[in-house]
């Protein structure tokens, strides 16, 4: 067999390898060592098996499969990993009930206060209070160690800021000023120390030492019938707020030692009877044009009214109107009855606004200085009677629409010392020229506005009649005389606090300094 047919079943890269070498080789093709054992080219590049024991039940896995099997195992982790994190960021604030436990396992700790806390009860916190409401709730004190303490105090403040123009800025930039006022500020000593005890000699022999466990201290706050403003809070206008919080005042080495709850906001609203019976506000006016209006002779009358007021925040209000476009006072000039001419104009849409009026006032620098505000709280555009339900546009001479205004829920006016809210509605026209409703480019459009009083109380007007209200009212601030609760800044009336006034819970944990843990002794109901 020559040399090249023994070569031919070689791999490439050896038969390369053998071309290359034989031209220089001097050795003779006898002497030559025989040629390489050949094998198929089939297991040249086929990966080496594993071969595990071949008794019952065993499985024989190639590298292969293994690395495939652990490629699906680690797509499967990424894969779940990817959806706890969605899940996470889908859910933010929720986590995941566990049930109460009957047993403290709250760790031990090497603090002495391990717990100090405002305990308001959600019922309480988060409902809307009114005059004459009682607010009750808890402080909590747990300690680790017998622990000497001057007293824990209850503070209740109600806070009233409104934000001012400065007269005296020049600059293109407006620069706002806020006044303050302090509507009640409230503290009451709920255990130790009295609050205006000043004799700091006999302060120390008067400490009171509190034991180790939790002490819960029941507390009620009783409002008077006063109407307080409403809380209220609009940026760079207004705040109205009410805060209680609760202090642990104790001694230290080197200076006294004071802690202070996170301050928890109260909702509170005030009681606005109604001043007059319920009966249907006419509307009748006739709204002129601005002098550089496109529109200069043409003038929008209203005629209709609006039913069931004063209204409560929530009610239903029908109203009808009848709008049309009439030559104004200025082109018609003395003649009254020229006034009423149909003119070659159409309303086209309606509109109905209800809208918060702020009402501001305060002290600056010397000088008593006001503000007013409006803010738009919901609008709708009505519906022309006879008309496509849904479709809004009008080509009638006179635009005729009946229905209902549902008002929001949370009106409620007041009034304060810095600030009013009332309300309004608002009805804008829109008028155009009849000879280019089709033509949007030479068609001449204007709008014009009507403001009108809203009537709000937070107190049924149907059991006040004429002769009832004639009666009732005895000054010209139209307050109720015994019904309606004055306002707060002509009443002498405040807040008080007291201990206790509710059924409160008390419990009594002992803590072991050489076993730490919390062990609950016994629980009991107090009534005081």
């Amino acid at each position: 067999m020559s040399h090249s047919d023994a070569t031919s079943s070689w791999p490439k890269l050896l038969r390369r390898l053998s071309t290359s070498t034989r031209p220089n080789s001097s050795v003779p093709d006898s002497q030559r060592p025989p040629p390489l054992p050949m094998r198929p080219n089939r297991m040249l590049y086929q990966p080496q098996q594993l071969w595990t024991d071949s008794r019952p039940g065993t499985v024989v896995v190639s590298p292969g499969l293994q690395g495939l099997s652990l490629y699906v195992d680690e797509q499967q982790r990424i894969y779940e990993s990817a959806q706890q994190r969605q899940q996470q960021r889908e859910q933010p604030h929720q986590k995941p009930k566990t049930p109460p436990s009957a047993v403290d396992d709250r760790a031990p700790t090497t603090e002495r206060v391990a717990e100090f806390k405002l305990d308001i009860p959600n019922g309480v916190c988060n409902m809307t209070q009114y005059p004459g409401d009682t607010i009750v709730g808890s402080v909590v004190v747990t300690v680790t160690k017998p622990t000497r303490a001057q007293r824990v105090s209850l503070t209740f403040i109600g806070q009233e800021r409104v934000y001012l123009r400065d007269p005296a800025n020049t600059s293109l930039i407006p620069s706002l000023v806020k006044a303050d006022f302090i509507l009640f500020e409230k503290r009451l000593s709920l255990w130790g120390q009295e609050i205006d005890s000043n004799d700091q000699q006999d302060a120390g022999s008067q400490m009171e030492v509190l034991a180790p466990g939790t002490l819960r201290i029941p507390f009620s706050i009783k409002l008077p019938h006063v109407n307080y403003p409403a809380t209220i809070k609009r940026d760079k206008v207004c705040r109205i707020r009410y805060l209680v919080w609760a202090q642990f005042e104790r001694p230290g080495t080197f200076r006294d030692h004071e802690m202070t709850t996170p301050k928890e906001m109260l909702y509170m609203e005030p009681l606005a009877y109604p001043t007059r019976p319920r009966e249907v506000f006419r509307i009748n006016r006739v709204i002129e044009p601005f002098a550089d209006s496109s529109t200069s002779s043409v003038a929008v009358q209203i005629d209709g009214g609006l039913s069931q007021l004063p209204a409560m925040a929530g009610d239903r209000i029908l109203y009808q109107l009848e709008v049309r476009a009439v030559r104004s006072a200025a082109a018609s000039g003395a003649d009254l009855a020229g006034q009423h001419q149909s003119v070659p104009y159409t309303v086209r849409y309606v509109r109905m606004c209800v809208i918060e009026r702020l009402y501001v006032r305060g002290l600056i620098k010397g000088s008593e200085l006001s503000q007013s505000y409006r803010t738009d709280l919901f609008s709708f555009t009505l519906d022309p009677t006879g008309q496509i339900p849904g479709k809004h546009s009008n080509s009638a001479s006179v635009f005729a629409s009946t229905g209902y205004l549902r008002l929001p829920v949370d009106l409620c006016p007041f009034e304060s010392k810095q600030l009013s809210r009332t309300y309004e509605l608002r009805i804008e026209c829109d008028v155009a020229d009849d000879s280019s409703l089709l033509d949007k480019v030479t068609r001449q459009t204007s709008t014009y506005t009507l403001f009108t009083p809203l009537d709000i109380c937070t107190v049924s007007p149907d059991g006040f009649t004429t002769a009832a209200l004639n009666n009732a009212y005895t000054d010209e601030t139209m307050n109720i005389s015994g019904i309606a609760p004055p306002a707060h800044h002509l009443a002498a009336a405040e807040p008080v606090i007291r201990v206790g006034g509710w059924e409160m819970e008390r419990s009594y944990i002992k803590w072991d300094k050489h076993n730490p843990t919390w062990i609950e002794l016994v629980k009991r109901k107090v009534a005081e």
